[in-house]
């Protein structure tokens, strides 16, 4: 901003000392708006990106407008140009525009959504540009998104150029048609084909570019959302602190879309609304004088610009009763994208578990369950309704209204015989161009206020993913590096504070193979999450050891949708291990039939029983190696001959490993060499404390 800023106030004073010296006769508001323009960009150097980007680009114009009208006004250019080229009082709109984009800068709203566009318009990301013939540039990402805001704000620029040359030639057609001027009337058709095309190449290219830069940007924002969310836990740690950002899927997926494509739809449908209420504003102004209107013995033609006011009135109207009709949209906006994603969500649960559902003959429950999450969506579908069908009574009258206002204006000059055919139809185009501009919020209310909705979620959403991103690490905060596993005056409890399980002093050494016991919701699992580092809440000592790999299988595997060589593996990078070592694990496990499915890509949670989930996972621990290795009753769903086997199979290939296992069939003693008991104690929370083996013979 600081170059436009110098570059504007040299031009001013260059501008001033040329109107002083004679050079040239420029009003002073010309160079009064330039030296605004410099003062303007020494202000706006700390908005927000987007806005510094928009201002830039209106400053910019209005500098080359500048230089065009200074050419224009030395006789530098040829006057077959004159009428494309900028006016005296045209280059004021961007300045204009410039101080009204930075004013509401400073709104909450217009803050809340630069804070989440700003991030897309700042990166150093590196991202590639296709060309045609195949060509491929890689770019910084930043700068490609200025480029394509700035050519997408250019061609609305021509765009209403377009339009306000396609108003004057209104005046001549027709009033070549009333004339019956044949020779006119070709002449005029010949030039309406040759804007009509200019005005249809630019809307082409302006949809093209649009929805390219939308999707640009919604692939930018989900990756980093995506990240933000899954970054060191975070889209656990959000779900501990019971996080207000509901259903991060949809936010992801379906905000992140919708927000793109509304914030540069509205960016550019406001941009064009100003620039046409600029340019019609001056054309309506100039012939309000033309046509005579009496009302109550005043003649309104008397009143300087009176058919702008009288757009401006209608649209004040038209703004204020739309605000007061449909404002509660916002909310119920935000209500029907909550309620529509946990329906959405319950339906997956009831496909994810379609197998249990049907041997516990719930299909009853699960409808009812449906129908009351669905119930919501109805009722909250019945208020959009309702609110919806008041707005649109009104939005249907206004613009239906607002058609036939103009033609009731200038019918009284129109028949008296003051003015044309051509006259009235361009007059009543130009009030309909402002009328249109000064509607723009009535007219897209309803999707704004969908909008706003949007836009507290993806709010909502980021801020709880910020919050979680930047709490302390989600180990309680004793944790310590060390040779073996201690707890030291552990007290594990859940987000309330509540004790659950508390370890006052337990040592695992390396190589041990210990069994953890106790009755079912004494706390086990949670201990294990404490060791492993994702429960935050309790007080204590824990020592890990140091630059030890630790796995930890839970009860429970988790299985990404994808091939089954990487659902094995996971989270290792595709080709850590080769299919010969894939295929060894696997018939370790007692699962040789997957051998030749390694490249079958399946929802395998669904496809696989539980045994065989708790079997797989257990081939992915043998193929990981893991120096300590944590067994969250991984084998709870095996027979105990199986179990028997896999033990032996880990202690196979893992010889030098830790083992501590969570479990409850007393055979499991067996491959252990210490137990670890939960007992409650008075105040009624488990503590661990060493406890003898069962008296079971080892195998």
């Amino acid at each position: 901003m600081l170059p436009i800023a110098v570059a504007a106030l040299l031009a001013a004073a260059a501008v001033a000392l040329g109107r002083v010296s004679g050079w040239n006769d420029l009003p002073a508001y010309v160079y009064g708006l330039t030296f605004v323009a410099g003062g303007l960009a020494l202000a706006a150097r700390n908005a927000s990106t987007l806005i510094r980007a928009m201002i830039g680009f209106l400053l910019t114009w209005h500098l080359a407008a500048l230089a065009v009208l200074l050419a224009k006004e030395a006789g530098l250019t040829p006057e077959a140009l004159d009428p494309y080229l900028p006016t005296r009082a045209s280059i004021l709109l961007s300045v204009i525009f410039a101080l009204i984009v930075f004013g509401v800068s400073h709104l909450a709203v217009i803050r809340q959504i630069t804070r989440l566009a700003d991030p897309y318009f700042e990166t150093r990301d590196v991202g590639t540009l296709t060309l045609p013939f195949g060509l491929v540039l890689r770019v910084r990402e930043n700068w490609l998104a200025h480029l394509l805001l700035f050519v997408l704000l250019a061609i609305n620029v021509a765009q209403v150029l377009a339009t306000v040359l396609l108003n004057q030639w209104n005046n001549r057609f027709y009033t070549a048609l009333q004339e019956r001027a044949e020779a006119t009337f070709w002449i005029e058709l010949r030039y309406f084909t040759i804007v009509a095309f200019i005005w249809i190449v630019l809307a082409v290219y302006e949809l093209y570019l649009t929805q390219y830069t939308q999707m640009r940007w919604r692939r930018w924002m989900t990756a980093r959302l995506t990240a933000n969310w899954l970054e060191n836990g975070g889209h656990y740690r959000m779900r501990l602190r019971g996080s207000s950002a509901d259903n991060p899927d949809q936010r992801i997926a379906e905000d992140v879309r919708l927000f793109a494509e509304r914030t540069l739809q509205f960016a550019i449908r406001f941009f064009a609304a100003v620039l046409s209420l600029y340019a019609f504003v001056l054309i309506l102004w100039g012939l309000s004088a033309s046509f005579k209107y009496n009302v109550a013995g005043i003649d309104l033609e008397s009143i300087p610009g009176y058919l702008v006011w009288a757009a401006l009135l209608v649209a004040i109207f038209g703004t204020v009763c739309a605000h007061l009709i449909g404002r509660a949209l916002i909310g119920i906006n935000f209500l029907r994208q909550r309620y529509e994603a946990d329906f959405r969500y319950s339906l997956v649960r009831v496909r994810e578990n379609d197998e249990q559902i049907a041997l516990l003959k719930g299909e009853r429950a699960e409808s009812e369950g449906l129908a009351r999450r669905f119930a919501n969506v109805v009722a909250n579908w019945f208020d959009y309704m309702k609110y919806t069908k008041r707005l649109t009574w009104f939005t249907a009258f206004l613009n239906q209204a607002s058609m036939i206002f103009p033609f009731i204006m200038l019918a009284p000059a129109y028949f008296s015989g003051a003015v044309q055919l051509g006259a009235l139809t361009q007059t009543a185009g130009a009030f309909g161009r402002v009328e249109q501009s000064l509607l723009i919020f009535t007219d897209l209310y309803r999707d704004l206020a969908e909008y706003k909705s949007v836009v507290d979620r993806l709010s909502t959403f980021e801020a709880s993913a910020e919050r979680a991103k930047a709490a302390p690490d989600m180990a309680i905060a004793g944790a310590k590096w060390g040779e073996s596993l201690a707890l030291s005056g552990l007290s594990v409890t859940l987000p309330d504070g509540q004790p659950v399980v508390a370890a006052p002093d337990i040592t695992v050494g390396r190589g041990e193979s210990v069994l953890v016991t106790g009755p079912s919701g004494s706390g086990k699992s949670t201990l294990f999450r404490a060791i492993a580092g994702i429960w935050p809440h309790g007080s204590g000592q824990i020592t890990l050891p140091a630059g030890a790999d630790v796995m930890l299988l839970p009860q429970r595997p988790y299985f990404p949708v994808a091939p089954l060589r990487d659902a094995l593996t996971y989270p290792a990078e595709r080709g850590a291990y080769s299919d010969a070592e894939l295929g060894k694990a696997l018939a370790a496990v007692n699962l040789p039939a997957l051998v030749d499915r390694l490249d079958e890509e399946a929802p395998w949670q669904m496809i696989l029983s539980g045994g065989e989930q708790q079997r797989l996972a257990m081939a992915r621990a043998l193929l990981a190696r893991p120096d300590w290795l944590f067994l969250d009753e991984a084998t709870a769903a095996i027979d105990e001959a199986g179990e028997a086997n896999l033990y032996r199979t880990i202690r196979e290939w893992l010889p030098d490993a830790t083992i501590v296992s969570i479990g409850h069939r007393s055979t499991l003693a067996n491959f252990h060499d210490r137990r670890v008991h939960l007992v409650k104690d008075e105040a009624g929370v488990h503590v661990a404390a060493d406890a003898p083996l069962l008296p079971l013979a080892r195998t």
